[in-house]
């Protein structure tokens, strides 16, 4: 691994960039620099193209997996910036240090300013959701622009929100299509099929896919022929694999029969599911009288494949397994008392999550590991998002890579 030293960067390399840097740094003691960068290659199918990955990983030459994540035991804020150079390449074309570090600048001084966000539905979640993002977002976000079909849908909630007396300086905005991607966050609260009451299967996710992944690939398409440069945030149903589905429309030729890899990054898609689980995993551990609320941890999609821990540590998961099944069929649990559970969701895997992105601080959402969109808690660091690495019990790691693979084998059937 080659080490050099470029501005304020210390950079670690297989390549030689020694004609870019000031300095070749032979041994591994503390440099001058402040920060420090990983450049790498690998296939752009399965990486992002600016990540973080813990020191202790780069020395080995890994990059980003589930494994990392949780099958190596490491524990560690001592992550540093990852930057996939065949992505780059591909968008920028240039593999320069100077071009490079002035992405990252440009990054850095999106993350510190107040975001402009657009959204894209008023139904029962939307509606929900851009009452907490006004409740709760003050600080973080400049405007709401809300777009809606309905033209009096989109009056009622201008009236409506900016009529609460709370955060007055965040405006809401009526905005038209083709305005959804000319902000900095876009958040997706559409769908074409909700089940009501009484007619919803085991797993409602999975109904809706079918006909949300249709819509939401027109976004896809609208975000890149825009070079949207924002977050593409999913919160309608399935969220993760509608996730990789935004991927894939958005990153498609115009034919839509080959990838070119000309729309969003990896890293531009975040879903927000995840959170609503967690709040449900803490409601029922009260009840049970567990131990999530100290020890635990929710992992994977926002369905019946969801992960629930109790103590990320025990290896045995009968008391995890109880509490999985518990939080997986709360929706169920509402429904059968005759209303659709969108509250919750809307705060806690919407509003709230969304928030905490934008501040940088940790919460659940999913986001591209190897190729999946998996649900964890991560933050968004300057340049882009860290994932909480865990030491887990081998008894759990077999339930999230069990997880993670059948999402994986999911998004294969469903585009069979």
């Amino acid at each position: 691994m080659n080490r050099f030293l470029y501005s304020n960067w210390e950079i670690y390399s297989k390549e030689d960039f020694s004609d870019q840097s000031t300095q070749v740094v032979e041994t591994y003691q503390q440099s001058v620099a402040s920060v420090s960068m990983y450049l790498y290659r690998a296939p752009i199918d399965n990486t992002k193209m600016v990540g973080y990955i813990p020191k202790i990983s780069v020395y080995k030459g890994d990059v980003e997996s589930i494994d990392l994540l949780y099958g190596n035991a490491i524990e560690t804020s001592d992550a540093m910036v990852s930057i996939n150079l065949n992505w780059f390449e591909l968008k920028y074309g240039s593999s320069k240090l100077a071009d490079i570090i002035e992405y990252l600048e440009s990054l850095r001084v999106i993350h510190q300013r107040k975001k402009r966000v657009t959204m894209l539905g008023l139904g029962d979640v939307g509606s929900m959701l851009a009452i907490g993002l006004k409740l709760l977002g003050g600080e973080e976000i400049e405007s709401l622009g809300i777009y809606d079909i309905s033209d009096n849908q989109k009056m009622r909630w201008e009236m409506e929100l900016n009529q609460i007396a709370v955060n007055q300086g965040l405006k809401i905005i009526p905005i038209e299509q083709a305005d959804l991607f000319s902000g900095d966050v876009f958040i997706f609260c559409a769908s074409k099929f909700v089940p009501k009451v009484g007619e919803e299967g085991q797993d409602v996710r999975m109904i809706q896919f079918e006909e949300n992944s249709k819509l939401i690939s027109m976004y896809a398409i609208q975000a890149r022929n825009a070079g949207f440069k924002g977050v593409f945030a999913v919160v309608s149903d399935p969220v993760d694999l509608l996730c990789k589905q935004v991927f894939h429309s958005s990153n498609m030729d115009l034919n839509q029969e080959n990838y070119d890899y000309r729309g969003l990054l990896p890293e531009q898609i975040i879903g927000f599911g995840l959170g609503v689980m967690d709040g449900r995993a803490h409601y029922y551990s009260e009840k049970l009288e567990l131990n999530y609320s100290k020890k635990g941890r929710v992992f994977g999609p926002h369905g019946r494949d969801l992960v629930v821990s109790e103590d990320i540590l025990d290896e045995n998961q009968e008391k995890s397994l109880l509490l999985t099944e518990r939080v997986i069929t709360a929706n169920l649990e509402m429904r059968a008392l005759g209303y659709k559970p969108y509250i919750a969701p809307a705060i806690s895997s919407g509003a709230y999550s969304i928030v905490k992105l934008l501040s940088g601080e940790m919460h659940y959402s999913a986001n591209f590991v190897n190729g999946i969109y998996w649900g964890s808690r991560n933050r968004q660091q300057l340049y882009g998002i860290e994932f909480e690495q865990l030491r887990v019990s081998n008894a759990l790691y077999s339930r999230i890579k069990a997880s993670y693979q059948k999402l994986g084998d999911t998004w294969v059937e469903l585009n069979s």
